[in-house]
């Protein structure tokens, strides 16, 4: 659960060509994740509701795809320019909202270069997406120009989702919660003494991140004035 699961969630959102088919799932799987991280700070609270919203959004973009395989007038420019802007601010605000998350929770634990990596991130998010917005508007652009800076954006969102992905990775291995280290758990080794070695190395790193996770939502629960 928590970061594991955010991260096979926000692995689907790289499939940039047939996309109304995956955000379903990815939104699904993102959620729940998020939903177990809610409790550790209020930004990862308010990226459960937009993946929430992200998925909602995903069911009624497959069904108006499906829909305008067999109705045309569904299939029009200005519905899908509409549709792909409203996606790209969802994911904007899905990404931004759980890389703050992310910074906040490095911060507490001083891990002090993956949260300066998320907040990085969190500015380059914004850009990249803004960039997607900006093609999507009415403006009237030469079709080379406009197909050099789609290309360009698309290379750039590739980049970004990859990176954001080694950001949820390295959280996800310096800071896991209680059962992620499940999700992706190395291959056994033939030798044994290998094998107890990273048996008691994996119970030494739950330890540390329980009481990490303890020490967080214990401050998050004095801020926010209530237990979860």
């Amino acid at each position: 659960m928590g970061f594991g699961t955010l991260f096979i969630g926000y692995f689907l959102i790289l499939n940039l060509t047939y996309y109304s088919f995956t955000d379903v799932i990815a939104a699904s799987v993102m959620l729940l994740g998020l939903y177990k991280l809610s409790s550790v700070n209020k930004y990862y609270g308010i990226s459960a509701i937009t993946s929430a919203i992200f998925l909602v959004f995903s069911l009624g973009e497959l069904g108006i795809g499906i829909y305008s395989m067999f109705v045309k007038a569904l299939a029009n420019p200005l519905l899908i320019s509409l549709m792909s802007t409203a996606r790209c601010i969802i994911v904007a605000l899905l990404t931004v909202t759980f890389l703050k998350g992310i910074e906040t929770v490095a911060k507490e634990v001083d891990i002090k270069e993956l949260a300066e990596k998320a907040r990085r991130m969190i500015i380059i998010t914004a850009v990249v997406y803004a960039m997607w917005i900006f093609l999507e508007a009415p403006f009237a652009i030469n079709n080379y120009v406009l197909s050099v800076l789609a290309f360009i954006t698309i290379l750039a969102t590739i980049t970004l989702t990859i990176i954001n992905l080694t950001v949820i990775y390295s959280c996800y291995m310096k800071i896991c919660m209680p059962g992620d280290e499940d999700i992706m758990k190395d291959k056994p080794s033939r030798f044994e003494f290998v094998n107890e070695y990273r048996a008691r190395k994996a119970e030494r790193d739950k330890e540390a991140a329980e009481k990490r996770l303890a020490m967080l939502k214990a401050r998050n629960e004095k801020r926010t004035g209530k237990k979860k």
